[in-house]
Order: C-alpha cells, then sequence, then structure tokens
C-alpha cells in the first residue's frame, strides 16, 4: 500500500512540475521532438526525432548534446542533421534521430531543446521542443524459473565480397612467386669483370707528346702569333699544375718564374723558361710579332724545361731532347 501511494505521489509531482513549466515558458514552441515510445525496459533503446522547420535565409542554431541528456538518461547514438525539403510546396525540415537509454527506473523527463534562430536578421529568438515524461521499468524475472546460460555468439554466413579480397592477394602472391622464379631461370650468370687498372702517364710524357703535336702544326708559320703562344704556355702552365701541384693557371709570369726556381736544376733553363714567358706575354698582350728564329727558340725552350725537371731516375729513353731544325 505504501509502495502505491509513493508512486502516485511521484506521478502528481511530475504532472504538476510539467503543468508548471509549460505555462511558465515565455519563449515559442515552434520544434516537434518524438520518441518511439515513453516506455521502454531498462537499459532499453528509444530513438528521438527531433523536427525544426526553416526558410533558406534563417540561421539556425541547433542544441548541442553531451553523452547525457540528465543525470539520467544518455545518449546511445546521434544521427548528422539532415534537410529534408518537400519537392511540392518548398518547404524545408531540419531532422535529427538521437538514441537514448537510461539505467535508473522510475519516471524521466527530458528536458526542453533550446535553439536559437534569426530570421531575416532580426534578433535572435529562442525556441523551445516540448518537454517528454518517460517510464522506464523493470525487467520482469521469473524467481521460480531455471537459470540459463549466456546464449553464444552467433557466426555470421561468409559472403562472396568478403573472400573477394583475400582471392586477389592470393592472385597476387602466386603472380609475384611465378615472375620470380621466371626471372632467376632466365637469368645469365656474367663472369665478374674486373676493372682494368687505369695506367697513369706522366706529366712530362703529356707534355711532351702536347708539344710534339704543336710543333706539328706549324700555327706560327700559318701567322696565329697569338693563339701559338697562347697555346705553348697553356701546355707548360698545365706541366707545372700536374707537376709540382702550383697554381699555374692563376698566376701571371713572375709568380711562376718565382715557384719554379726551386724545381728547375739548370740556369740556362731557368733563363729561358724567363725569356720565354716574356716573349709570350708580348705577343698576346701587347700584340708583337716575334720573328721565325724566335717562335722556333721558344717551342725548344718548352722541351728544354719539361726534360730539365724530369726526376733523376727516369730512363734516358723516356726523356726527349729539343733537337735544331
Amino acid at each position: 500500500m505504501e509502495y502505491y501511494s509513493k508512486h502516485i505521489c511521484r506521478r502528481v509531482l511530475i504532472s504538476f512540475f510539467l503543468i508548471f513549466h509549460l505555462v511558465s515558458t515565455t519563449t515559442a514552441i515552434a520544434q516537434t521532438i518524438k520518441a518511439d515510445s515513453t516506455r521502454f525496459p531498462i537499459g532499453g533503446k528509444i530513438d528521438l526525432t527531433i523536427e525544426m522547420p526553416f526558410s533558406s535565409s534563417d540561421i539556425v542554431t541547433w542544441p548541442m548534446l553531451k553523452d547525457t541528456i540528465t543525470s539520467s538518461l544518455e545518449i546511445l547514438s546521434q544521427s548528422k542533421i539532415d534537410t529534408i525539403v518537400n519537392k511540392e510546396t518548398g518547404d524545408q525540415l531540419l531532422r535529427q534521430i538521437v538514441s537514448i537509454t537510461s539505467f535508473d527506473t522510475g519516471f524521466m523527463v527530458m528536458p526542453p531543446l533550446s535553439f536559437d534562430v534569426i530570421k531575416n536578421g532580426s534578433p535572435a529568438q529562442t525556441m523551445k521542443t516540448e518537454p517528454i515524461l518517460f517510464e522506464v521499468v523493470k525487467v520482469k524475472v521469473d524467481p521460480g524459473a531455471d537459470i540459463k546460460d549466456i546464449k553464444p555468439v552467433l557466426k555470421a554466413p561468409v559472403t562472396f565480397n568478403e573472400i573477394i579480397p583475400w582471392l586477389a592477394a592470393l592472385l597476387l602472391l602466386g603472380l609475384l612467386i611465378y615472375l620470380s622464379l621466371y626471372y632467376l631461370k632466365k637469368r645469365k650468370t656474367k663472369p665478374v669483370e674486373k676493372p682494368e687498372p687505369k695506367i697513369k702517364i706522366p706529366a712530362w710524357d703529356i707534355a711532351l707528346k702536347k708539344l710534339d703535336s704543336l710543333k706539328s702544326e706549324k700555327i706560327w708559320e700559318k701567322g696565329d702569333i697569338k693563339e701559338y703562344y697562347t697555346r705553348l704556355t697553356d701546355i707548360l702552365r698545365e706541366y707545372f699544375e700536374q707537376r709540382f701541384n702550383l697554381n699555374a693557371a692563376e698566376m701571371t709570369s713572375s709568380e711562376i718564374l718565382d715557384a719554379m726556381k726551386q724545381h728547375i736544376n739548370e740556369m740556362p733553363a731557368e733563363r729561358h723558361l724567363q725569356e720565354l714567358l716574356l716573349l709570350a706575354d708580348m705577343a698576346k698582350f701587347a700584340k708583337a710579332q716575334p720573328g721565325d728564329y724566335e717562335n722556333e727558340q721558344s717551342i725548344k725552350y718548352g722541351y728544354e724545361i719539361v726534360n730539365n725537371t724530369i726526376p733523376q731516375h727516369i730512363e734516358n729513353k723516356n726523356i726527349k731532347e729539343s733537337k735544331p731544325e
């Protein structure tokens, strides 16, 4: 008897709360919220459908729902907010479906949800849904019934779409194995070829061969005096760089003379280098025109300077001396 009295009092209090809330609400109730059912078992799920009509010019602030609505009502899932258009009338509707549950028994109140709407630039207007009263009931248990085992997990049948990725993977693996075996079968083992050792040609041999080539071309006899002395001094500069590690290409004639004093063993060769460089500078920069004797003597000086700086342990057959024509 006491239980029923408490139950009736609770219903009266909740009804009074709802009536008071509806009477005291001053904002417009333009939205709707519908529930699948207002009575469900503890731990059960029901869906709430929230709808709101609007026009394309409206700016709507949708209520942000968290994990719980109240301490007794919990949210299981929320759908995205869909826009539904009536093709015949052109009316537009915003809709969202929210799934809720409760693990308390008794009567639960779903409070109103608030929306802020701005129409045609007017101040924002707050609109609310109606509150909903839910009853959460206990699951009926028969104390006299036998205790039953938990049902095993049901096995879903394997579909063909689930098998396709595995078949594709097996085919790809088989193709890779086949290609690997085919490549190994067709590949011919080639003997490893040892690179031939590069024979480093001595710097004096390179210089003497270039002097031979310059002498045979007889450039000065063709009247190209500047080209003749440019090539002659370039041969000597390259030789000094390779033989003595001098930056001869960037040196002036006087700097080359100072650097080569310690490498030339004979005084005549040193003097001849000075005469050659001086004559070359005059021909290249002062447009001087040396005579035939001076041109022939210059290349002889080139041979002399190279031969004079060949290491002494080199055999005489590798030393090419200049011979007068």
